[in-house]
C-alpha cells in the first residue's frame, strides 16, 4: 500500500496555503529525466533536475531538448551551466552559456518551479543562481511577463518538437505537464562538490 506524505507549502505572494498530498510508493516507476548543473560565484554546484516519460525519445532529449533549454535556463540564471545530462554528460558546446558564474551568483537563492498535469499530479524543480531581476519587484514572485521567463514556462509546458518527434517534461509518472503554477523564489542549503 502506498504510503501517504502531506507536506504544506506557504506562498507569501499569494497568500495562500496549499495542502498537498501525495502517493507516494518506495520505488518510482521507471522515467527519463534531465539534469543541470548549476555553479555560483563561489564554486558551489546544485543541480536542477526535471522528468520525462520512460519513452522518450532519448536522442532528443540529449542533443536537441536538453543544450536548446540550457540556453532558455541561462536566460534565467546568474550561476553557470558547468554540465548537463540524462545519466550521461551533454555536450553543451551548441548552447549559448556564460563562460564563468557572475560574481554574485549563489546556488542557495534559486527559483522553485511548480507544474501539473491534468489529473493534479505534481512536477516541480529548482533553478539555483536565479537572476534576482527575474522577480516581480518587490515580491517573491517570478515574473511571469518576463519573456525569458515565458519561453522557459512555454518549453516546459510544451516541450520540443523536432521533425515529428515531441519531447515533452512529465511527471515522474509520465503525465503530460499541462498547467504551470506561480514560480517564486527560495533558498536552500547547497552542498560543495569539491
Amino acid at each position: 500500500m502506498p504510503i501517504k506524505f502531506i507536506r504544506t507549502v506557504r506562498n507569501p505572494d499569494l497568500e495562500q496555503v496549499v495542502n498537498l498530498a501525495k502517493r507516494r510508493t518506495w520505488y518510482s516507476p521507471p522515467h527519463a529525466f534531465a539534469t543541470w548543473s548549476i555553479q555560483d560565484a563561489k564554486g558551489k554546484i546544485s543541480v536542477s533536475k526535471v522528468n520525462f516519460p520512460a519513452g522518450v525519445d532519448m536522442g532528443v532529449l540529449r542533443l536537441n531538448f536538453i543544450p536548446t533549454t540550457a540556453t532558455l535556463i541561462n536566460a534565467l540564471i546568474k550561476g553557470k551551466i558547468v554540465s548537463a545530462g540524462v545519466g550521461l554528460e551533454v555536450d553543451l558546446s551548441g548552447a549559448t552559456i556564460r563562460a564563468t558564474p557572475d560574481p554574485d551568483s549563489d546556488v542557495e537563492e534559486g527559483a522553485y518551479w511548480p507544474f501539473r498535469a491534468a489529473n493534479n499530479a505534481e512536477a516541480a524543480f529548482r533553478l539555483p543562481t536565479f537572476d534576482e531581476a527575474k522577480f516581480v519587484s518587490g515580491s517573491t514572485s517570478v515574473d511571469t511577463a518576463d519573456a525569458d521567463v515565458i519561453a522557459f514556462r512555454d518549453r516546459i509546458l510544451a516541450g520540443q518538437t523536432v521533425g515529428l518527434t515531441n519531447v515533452s517534461p512529465s511527471t515522474e509518472h509520465g503525465d503530460d505537464l499541462t498547467v504551470a503554477d506561480p514560480a517564486y523564489e527560495q533558498f536552500k542549503a547547497s552542498r560543495s562538490k569539491k
